[in-house]
């Protein structure tokens, strides 16, 4: 039998502890020289084309799978969800996604939005585990669309390219 949720039990502290640590390395773990302000490894992810803004997201997915663990309702998993989604199909955008990455911060957003839940006591349904896995199967969706557009765009952009002899109409 399941026991109910608790928001103070060893097992939901642990996996808080750890959503902050990864939160903490993805958004805030580097402290720009001359400023107070942080940044993290999200944005250098975003660095390597192809596979960084993805490894990202699936980084931001587990955050939220974890959130998930501890109680999160469904309405904040939805937020959260949210936030990947954006940093995900913005980060996407070469240059510009790196830098929003910067300013973003998603994980530290949904990091607040579990502590906020967590902080108010209040007793929330638990997502079940299908709604769950709807929401990531949106953001596995939204992500592989994502990627499909960028490797579609990319081959149009080789194909048109007079640099590569190769041309759309023969």
């Amino acid at each position: 039998m399941r026991q109910p949720f608790s928001e103070n039990s060893p097992q939901t502290s642990n996996a808080y502890l750890r959503v902050q640590r990864l939160s903490q390395f993805l958004d805030n773990a580097i402290v720009i020289p001359g400023t107070s302000y942080r940044v993290g490894f999200d944005p250098l992810l975003g660095l390597f084309p192809g596979v960084g803004d993805y490894f990202g997201a699936f980084l931001s997915g587990y955050i939220v799978l974890e959130a998930a663990k501890i109680g999160a309702s469904r309405v904040t998993l939805i937020r959260m969800i949210v936030n990947v989604v954006i940093d995900t199909i913005v980060g996407l955008v070469p240059g510009m996604g790196d830098i929003f990455d910067v300013f973003w911060k998603a994980n530290a957003r949904n990091v607040m939005l579990l502590q906020k839940q967590l902080e108010s006591g209040e007793r929330r349904e638990k997502a079940d585990w299908l709604f769950l896995g709807g929401l990531l199967l949106i953001l596995l969706i939204i992500v592989l669309g994502m990627a499909s557009l960028s490797f579609w765009i990319l081959v149009s952009l080789i194909q048109a390219s007079p640099f590569f002899g190769i041309t759309l109409m023969n």
